[in-house]
């Protein structure tokens, strides 16, 4: 038994059950809601990507953001990404995000997601094939004051371009 400051008698039970509940109230602090505010930005860029609204993204990603996928030989600056980001759109139109996990700590927010979409236009010299095509990725975005300053990416993008057709061929092999 342990005692209230009443000093009345208070089962343990109902006592641990107290002191998990002020434990989980003092891990809630500011730094979580910063993390909870980091993750609202980022859920709002991939909204807005989603939308095609780049007048939204340049509020949530700053001037001089990074992106850096896995695979490319450099790293993209704000203007750059917006580009890519305007050529997918353009050869899948319904591109979307699908966010099945975040995670943030500190300024970093962690997202496991799934994109997909549908071939309808020219990509990187491909006709349109109208296949849908679904992928997995990882990307841990950096946010500084409300705004996105780097993007790193690990999508899967030979997932990607195997739906889409192509084939992984060793260079002695290709003509």
């Amino acid at each position: 038994m342990a005692f209230n400051a009443g000093g009345m008698m208070i089962p343990m039970r109902r006592c641990f059950v107290c002191m998990t509940s002020l434990l989980a109230l003092a891990c809630q602090g500011p730094a979580s809601n910063i993390e909870e505010a980091n993750k609202d930005t980022a859920l709002q860029a991939y909204t807005a990507m989603d939308a095609q609204d780049f007048d939204k993204l340049r509020q949530l990603i700053s001037e001089d953001f990074v992106l850096s996928v896995v695979g490319m030989p450099d790293p993209l600056d704000r203007e750059a990404t917006f580009g890519l980001m305007k050529e997918f759109y353009a050869a899948f139109p319904g591109y979307t995000h699908v966010i099945e996990e975040m995670v943030a700590e500190g300024d970093r927010v962690a997202i496991r997601l799934r994109f997909e979409a549908t071939h309808q236009g020219e990509f990187m010299g491909i006709p349109a094939t109208g296949k849908k095509v679904s992928y997995a990725g990882v990307q841990i975005l950096t946010i500084v004051d409300g705004a996105c300053t780097e993007n790193w990416a690990l999508d899967d993008n030979l997932g990607f371009m195997s739906q889409l057709g192509m084939k992984l061929m060793p260079a002695d092999e290709r003509t």
